[in-house]
């Protein structure tokens, strides 16, 4: 019937959340409008929590240090996406193989075709 075919897909649906080992530490440099990039280090734990830490590179310096603490969930139709619940800017990361990249908090999409929003996974 259609219904078990159905279910027979969806049990084959390989996403990030049910295939991947993502919990880590990513890192990384961001692009940054009017600095030289914006050094990250995201760290998602098994239990949805999340910490993100950030400064900004400019001039040899290290600038606006921050950290925010938080909880992550996976985008229900896109298993693949991340989004980062209490981050004032809402980002979203989609989740490959040992690397995060920054995403289009609404759509999804890359932000740039140019630039690199990627961290790598360094543990």
């Amino acid at each position: 019937t259609v219904n078990q075919q159905e279910q027979s897909v969806a049990a084959d649906h390989h996403t990030a959340q049910n295939s991947l080992y993502w919990a880590g530490v990513y890192e990384g440099l961001l692009p940054c409008a009017d600095c030289e990039g914006i050094q990250t280090k995201l760290t998602l734990n098994n239990d949805g929590n999340y910490t993100l830490e950030q400064y900004y590179l400019k001039d040899n310096q290290q600038l606006n240090p921050s950290t925010i603490n938080g909880l992550f969930s996976f985008d229900e139709l896109n298993g693949s996406l991340i989004r980062l619940d209490d981050n004032t800017d809402n980002s979203a990361f989609f989740v490959g193989e040992d690397f995060v990249e920054q995403r289009d908090i609404d759509t999804g999409e890359k932000l740039s075709e140019k630039l690199d929003y990627s961290l790598r996974k360094t543990k």
